[in-house]
C-alpha cells in the first residue's frame, strides 16, 4: 500500500507505533482488513514490528535482507565470493577515500583496535576473521555514509565465508597473515593521514590480494573463464 508505506518511510521514526488500524482505514479511506494484509507485507519485509497486544510499531533500518541475498547466493556457488568481490572493490575503494577525509577520533581508534585484535589472533582463525571484518566495518562507519555502512554490515557473513576461502589461498601461495595485516595497517595509515588516493590505492592492493587467493583457493586460474561456468 503506497500510503502506508509513505507514512513508514516519511512520517513516523524508528520506534513509532503506527495509528491504530481504525485509524489508518479512515485515514487511507480502506477497510481494515485492507490495511491488516498491508501491515502483514510490511512485517513480512521487515518495516515494521509487531508485537502481541501491541500496537505495531516503525523497524529500525536493518541490513538483513540483503545480508541474506548475499549469504545465499555465495552458498549456492562459492565461485560467486569473485562477484562479490567486485561489488566489494566498487563499494570499498570509494569508502576508503571517503574515510580519509571524515575520519575521528572515535572511527580511527576502532580501526586500530581491529588491527592489534588480528595481529593477536594470528593463530587463531575465528578470532583473526572477526578482528578482519570488524576492520572494513569500522572503516565504511569512518566514511560517514551510513548506506555505504549498511552495506558492509550487510555482508559480514558472506565475507566470513569470503575469509574462510581466501585464508586457504593464501596457504596455497604461501602468504603470511602477517601480510593480510600489513595491507590493512596501511589502508589505516593512509586513512588516518587524510590521504584520500592512498587510502583507495592500499585499498585496492589488498582486494587485488584477496582476489588471487580467492583465485587460488577454488582452483581457478586467474581471470579465467571457469568463474562464470
Amino acid at each position: 500500500m503506497t500510503e502506508l508505506e509513505r507514512l513508514v518511510f516519511g512520517e513516523l521514526e524508528p520506534g513509532s507505533p503506527l495509528p491504530s488500524e481504525s485509524q489508518l482505514a479512515e485515514e487511507l479511506s480502506v477497510s481494515r482488513l485492507t490495511v491488516r494484509e498491508a501491515v502483514k507485507s510490511l512485517q513480512a519485509r521487515g518495516l515494521i514490528q509487531v508485537r502481541h497486544g501491541r500496537r505495531p510499531v516503525i523497524a529500525p533500518l536493518s541490513p538483513t535482507a540483503i545480508e541474506d541475498f548475499f549469504t545465499t547466493s555465495v552458498r549456492r556457488d562459492p565461485r560467486r565470493l569473485l562477484d562479490l568481490l567486485d561489488v566489494r572493490r566498487a563499494l570499498e575503494v570509494h569508502i576508503a577515500g571517503l574515510a580519509a577525509r571524515h575520519v575521528n577520533r572515535a572511527s580511527a581508534g576502532a580501526m586500530e583496535d581491529a588491527l592489534s585484535a588480528m595481529r593477536a589472533g594470528i593463530d587463531d582463525p575465528d578470532a583473526f576473521n572477526a578482528a578482519d571484518i570488524r576492520f572494513h566495518e569500522a572503516l565504511a562507519a569512518a566514511s560517514g555514509n551510513q548506506i555505504l555502512t549498511y552495506l558492509i554490515e550487510a555482508m559480514q557473513q558472506p565475507l566470513q565465508t569470503s575469509w574462510m576461502q581466501s585464508r586457504r589461498g593464501h596457504i596455497a601461495r604461501g602468504r603470511p597473515l602477517s601480510d593480510v595485516i600489513d595491507e590493512h595497517a596501511r589502508i589505516y595509515d593512509r586513512v588516518v593521514n587524510n590521504d584520500p588516493a592512498g587510502a583507495q590505492a592500499a585499498m585496492r592492493e589488498h582486494l587485488a590480494q584477496t582476489e588471487r587467493s580467492l583465485y587460488a583457493a577454488l582452483q581457478l586460474p586467474i581471470g579465467g573463464s571457469e568463474r562464470s561456468t
